[in-house]
Order: C-alpha cells, then sequence, then structure tokens
C-alpha cells in the first residue's frame, strides 16, 4: 500500500515538476523571446518605392557599418573560408549574394579572394532599382562582381549555377512559406553550399538594437526598419524547421554574436 501510495505521490510531484518546467519556459519564452511581428502589408520603410535617395543612401551606409561592428559580414566571411578549403581553387569560385543591398557583402568577399590571388565571380541581386544604383557605385571598381535586377522569389538560375550563394539580413522581410521557397531556390542554385545571415528574434536584440541606432542616427528608415527587422526576424527553431521543409539536407545552424543567426545547407 505505501509503495503504491509513493508511486502515486512520485507520479503527481513528476506531473508537478513538469508542469512547472513547461510554464517557466513559456514565461520565459514571453520574457526573451517576442511573437513574431510581421504583417505583409506593413512593409519595411525600405521595401518600398520612390524612397528619398539621400535618406536611403544613408540607410544604406548605415547597414554597413552595423554588418561590420555586429559581425554579420565577418560570420558570413569566415563560412565563406571554411568552404573554400573544400574547393578547387584552380577553378573559377561563382558566388551568388541574394538582396545585396550596397552590395557591402561581395565587395569585401571580393578583396578577400584578391588577397588569396584566387579566380572568381560575384553576381549581386536585388529587386529594388534605386538600391541597385548605389550598388553599381560601390562595386564600379570590381570587374568581376556583376549586378543584376530580381526577385528572389523569381530567380532564373538554374540548378547548380553557383558554388556558394548567400543571402543576409533579408529572410526576415519574408513569410514561413516565402522563406522555405527562397531556402530551396538557394539549395538548388547552390553546388557546394548556401549562407543564411539573419537575425535571432529576441526582445534584448530589439532593445539594444533601438538604444544603438537612436544613439547613432537620426534617419528615419534605420530608427524604423532597424528594431522592426529583429522583431520580423526568426529563432533557431524556426528557421531550422524552414531549412527542413525546403528540403535542405545537411543543416547546421549557429548562433553569432549580436543577435545573428547562421543556417549553413549543404
Amino acid at each position: 500500500m505505501s509503495v503504491q501510495v509513493c508511486g502515486i505521490m512520485s507520479v503527481q510531484v513528476c506531473g508537478y515538476k513538469s508542469l512547472f518546467c513547461q510554464l517557466k519556459n513559456y514565461r520565459l519564452m514571453n520574457i526573451f523571446i517576442p511573437h513574431r511581428h510581421f504583417d505583409p502589408s506593413v512593409p519595411e520603410m525600405i521595401d518600398n518605392q520612390n524612397n528619398d535617395p539621400l535618406i536611403l543612401r544613408d540607410d544604406l551606409k548605415n547597414l554597413q557599418v552595423i554588418n561590420r561592428l555586429f559581425g554579420g559580414l565577418a560570420a558570413v566571411l569566415s563560412e565563406i573560408k571554411k568552404l573554400l578549403l573544400r574547393m578547387d581553387k584552380h577553378e573559377e569560385i561563382s558566388i551568388l549574394d541574394l538582396a545585396t543591398g550596397s552590395a557591402d557583402h561581395p565587395v569585401a568577399i571580393a578583396n578577400f579572394l584578391y588577397e588569396k590571388e584566387l579566380n572568381f565571380k560575384i553576381v549581386a541581386v536585388d529587386k529594388n532599382p534605386d538600391i541597385l544604383e548605389v550598388a553599381r557605385q560601390q562595386t564600379r571598381d570590381f570587374p568581376e562582381i556583376h549586378i543584376e535586377e530580381h526577385d528572389i522569389l523569381k530567380l532564373p538560375y538554374g540548378s547548380d549555377s553557383f558554388d556558394i550563394v548567400i543571402c543576409s539580413l533579408a529572410i526576415h522581410h519574408f513569410t514561413e512559406d516565402e522563406v522555405i521557397i527562397i531556402l530551396n531556390r538557394m539549395n538548388l542554385i547552390s553546388r557546394v553550399a548556401l549562407i543564411v545571415n539573419d537575425l535571432n528574434r529576441t526582445w534584448p536584440g530589439a532593445w539594444t538594437t533601438w538604444l544603438y541606432t537612436h544613439a547613432t542616427t537620426r534617419n528615419p528608415m534605420t530608427l524604423h526598419d532597424s528594431y522592426l527587422s529583429v522583431l520580423r526576424g526568426f529563432t533557431k527553431s524556426e528557421l531550422g524547421k524552414m531549412a527542413v521543409k525546403a528540403g535542405i539536407e545537411k543543416i547546421t545552424i549557429k548562433k553569432r554574436p549580436f543577435f545573428r543567426l547562421l543556417l549553413i545547407g549543404e
């Protein structure tokens, strides 16, 4: 009888512990991880057409600084260096950069590949003509970088067209279904690997972003979009589930400093 009572009590206690842990985790999630604030009918300012050219250019400069200071650019370069170890360096290395913005990633990658004296070609894609004009100016001294206007949901490239396909700070602009489409296309287009660098959705990340941008700029586009971008980002778990649905076989997701997520798909 005592054994049965202890067994019952044990089950009940374990049940209470389990329930307590679930409630605790749920409360911690609400404290540190907000629900995704995404409304496709309310785009970020940078996604609008006919933005003020001066505000747009200044915002792109701010994004370059953020990419450099907060480690996004270094994270992508680090993964490219690792991938190069597995590639034939006697062949031309081809890289596709999606939603390139001001093309700061292609320029940084090109400078690194110049140092290694490697033969390469980089295609940088964006759908906004005003942004592409900035990208062309930024890459005018880099003949290996080709600027093209395409919607990343409707890419014209065939399977295995590029060795590496990159997408930085862009997928949070899309619905989950659209991200799955993007990841699937990146997986098909890339021969070696795909790299996605984006924001890890957390309240601390959003607050840090708000404080940094309000301390460093008065650009209305940067102030509006940067904070909203974090709230539109994904968690590591969400990104992993979308990668699986996209058909990526080998998935590696890393949390990087300053609220970044890095997905490497092979």
